[in-house]
């Protein structure tokens, strides 16, 4: 299962370690759903992105649930989210999105590696266990209740392994929430390059909470190593990024959010950065096609302060005429974020 070293470029061991985790978590009973649901949602997630038939036994509502958070999780409103909470439960819609995301997810990696789908897991026998009390859970400006302010590693917070699942693949594949950009390399990109395939890949799927929130650490690192970017370069093929294989590094982006990810982009990316900067551009691309379907299915806001410092970058992005683009709040106190983080380093 997961034998990545099949791939033309080097997929570092862990991945696979790391993917045939998340299905063996797919496979087994959830909290809400039993093992054999829960690889029915994985197969129906597929069949979103064109990979074979729905061939399940799943209710209409969460066929229609998954097929919308995988092909246009921006179209997601908080009546969406309401209703299906109503049919299903606020456990039940958390375990689907998260489910139908973490598939989307380690899809898009093995297709910017160049190897087929892996086959799905043979369901576990089981019943669903209900998840114990989380402290500080609370409805705030989210959709749903978290446990904290709107980060994606907080946004499944009602539901404790879905959350430590996800945050398995954003910490592995992208970085974790402590990790410095103040480096010259993360794995053979540099802090600048990966926020250009962030902020492109979000772009892509019309996340305005990620695309804000990466533009904004994407200008701030450039200032910091007194660098100049231009990411219009996102939108435009005839500016220049102003980054080292930036042309390329958007080709693998923009590839990663459409419904047929290719592999040519990638090796492009090799060819421009080496071969170990183009795994990282992929496994970064994929933890964001998770993470942006969370973010947008949770109705996690952005900082309108955020998005007031960079409203003339966002005009030219078209980023203000995504769907969300309004959906906003304030950040109450300074250093939250570094708390967070803190927190989170604690709970590891």
């Amino acid at each position: 299962m997961f034998e990545l070293d099949r791939s033309e470029l080097p997929v570092p061991g862990d991945v696979a370690g790391l993917f045939r985790n998340i299905w063996g978590h797919i496979a087994g009973p959830g909290s809400a759903w039993t093992g054999a649901e829960r690889v029915a949602m994985a197969r129906t997630a597929r069949a979103a992105r064109g990979h074979g038939d729905v061939g399940s036994v799943l209710p209409e509502p969460v066929v229609d649930l998954i097929d919308v958070v995988v092909r246009e999780p921006s179209a997601i409103s908080q009546a969406t989210v309401d209703e299906s909470v109503a049919d299903i439960g606020l456990i039940g819609y958390l375990e689907t999105i998260s489910v139908a995301s973490l598939v989307t997810g380690v899809d898009t990696f093995t297709a910017l590696m160049g190897l087929g789908l892996e086959s799905l897991p043979e369901p576990m026998a089981g019943e669903p266990v209900p998840p114990a009390r989380v402290r500080n859970l609370k409805l705030r400006k989210a959709w749903v209740p978290t446990t904290g302010l709107p980060l994606p590693r907080l946004a499944l917070g009602a539901h404790p392994q879905e959350q430590a699942m996800t945050n398995q693949f954003l910490d592995r594949l992208y970085m974790t929430p402590d990790q410095s950009r103040e480096v010259g390399s993360i794995r053979g990109l540099s802090p600048m390059q990966m926020e250009l395939v962030v902020t492109a890949v979000s772009h892509g799927n019309r996340c305005f909470y990620c695309t804000l929130g990466h533009l904004v650490i994407l200008q701030m690192t450039a200032r910091n190593l007194g660098e100049v970017v231009d990411p219009i370069a996102i939108v435009d093929q005839g500016i220049d990024s102003g980054i080292a294989g930036g042309k390329e590094l958007v080709e693998l982006s923009r590839s990663a959010a459409s419904l047929h990810a290719d592999a040519g982009t990638t090796k492009a990316v090799a060819a421009a950065l080496g071969p170990e900067a183009a795994v990282t551009g992929a496994e970064v691309a994929a933890a964001f096609m998770m993470t942006n379907r969370i973010v947008e299915a949770t109705g996690q806001p952005a900082l309108a302060n955020q998005r007031d410092r960079v409203r003339p970058t966002l005009e030219r992005l078209g980023a203000l005429d995504f769907a969300h683009s309004g959906h906003t709040t304030l950040l109450e106190r300074p250093g939250t974020l570094k708390r967070v983080a803190r927190r989170l380093r604690a709970r590891r």
